[in-house]
């Protein structure tokens, strides 16, 4: 039985070759007709289909574009575009303006209760400018809304001149301000036991006062309060307390309010990896000085 399976099924060299062409013909049949089907003329220049679902897709996102706060974004300003996607400005008068009204400007939770806190304190915005000197109010945020702050000049101008007249009453003597304690800083005229305590805070902070515009760095002080006290006031610049740069530790540099972690992070890894400064010019080698804070900090600096 064996034996006649196996002679059924053995093929010689000619039928052997024939069943190879018929395996090809076959592969052939099956393939030219979907190979041909590809290539078929109508279906190569019918893009009808593909079009359709191009403009679908620009039609989509058009109106995502159209609907969304962020269709001009520009991310080589990125934070004037967040602050201008954050911000709704209308009319306003920033003096004692509600929360609420606060809130549909655009300013969050923090910023609100900044604000309340300077104006619990006594503080009053005198002029546009006064808006940006709050803590947590970005420049980019003030110049948006600039244009939309309306104050009564009139008003404001009243009370200025009616500061001013009642400090040349009230203190006639001048405050020397690298050396003055609580009590003499509130003979000055808007000057209570808050404010005192705050000037006298932020000078041990930059080891003294080197200029009379510092004060507007003190947090609450706003233009009308200083332009009443600033012919009261004096600066000694030889009491100022200078941070020694070879030795000071991290610490102590961060702590200096024109400092920070970083700048003072930078100048430690220098000096470790250099020596000693031999200048205070050569503070310059971190990439984090510019120019400008360099000035700011050099009177508070010395290497020796």
């Amino acid at each position: 039985m064996l034996t006649g399976l196996k002679n059924y099924f053995s093929f010689n060299k000619r039928e052997r070759n024939g069943i190879f062409v018929l395996l090809i013909i076959l592969i052939l049949v099956i393939l030219i007709p979907k190979f041909l089907r590809f290539f078929t003329p109508s279906e190569m220049n019918d893009f009808a289909d593909f079009k359709n679902d191009v403009a679908l897709f620009e039609k989509n996102l058009k109106n995502k574009k159209d609907s969304s706060s962020f269709t001009n974004f520009d991310y080589n300003n990125i934070d004037k575009s967040v602050a201008e996607n954050k911000l709704t400005p209308f009319l306003f008068n920033p003096n004692n303006l509600s929360e609420e009204k606060w809130k549909a400007l655009g300013f969050d939770n923090k910023q609100i209760k900044t604000i309340k806190k300077f104006e619990a304190k006594g503080g009053r915005f005198y002029k546009k400018e006064d808006l940006k000197k709050i803590y947590r109010i970005s420049e980019s945020e003030y110049e948006i809304l600039e244009p939309f702050i309306q104050l009564d000049e009139k008003k404001n101008d009243y009370i200025k001149k009616e500061n001013t007249h009642f400090a040349s009453t009230k203190n006639s003597n001048i405050i020397e301000l690298n050396s003055s304690d609580t009590t003499s800083l509130k003979t000055l005229k808007g000057i209570g036991s808050g404010y005192a305590k705050r000037i006298i805070a932020y000078r041990n902070k930059l080891g003294g006062y080197i200029k009379k515009e510092q004060l507007l760095e003190v947090y609450g002080m706003d233009s009308a309060r200083y332009s009443g006290i600033v012919e009261y006031i004096s600066i000694n610049i030889a009491l100022i307390t200078k941070i020694n740069i070879n030795t000071a530790d991290l610490n102590i540099l961060k702590s200096h309010p024109y400092i920070g972690y970083n700048i003072a992070n930078s100048l430690i890894n220098i000096r470790k990896l250099h020596g000693n400064y031999k200048t205070l010019s050569d503070i310059k080698k971190s990439a984090l000085i510019t120019d400008k804070i360099y000035i700011k900090m050099l009177p508070y600096l010395t290497v020796e």
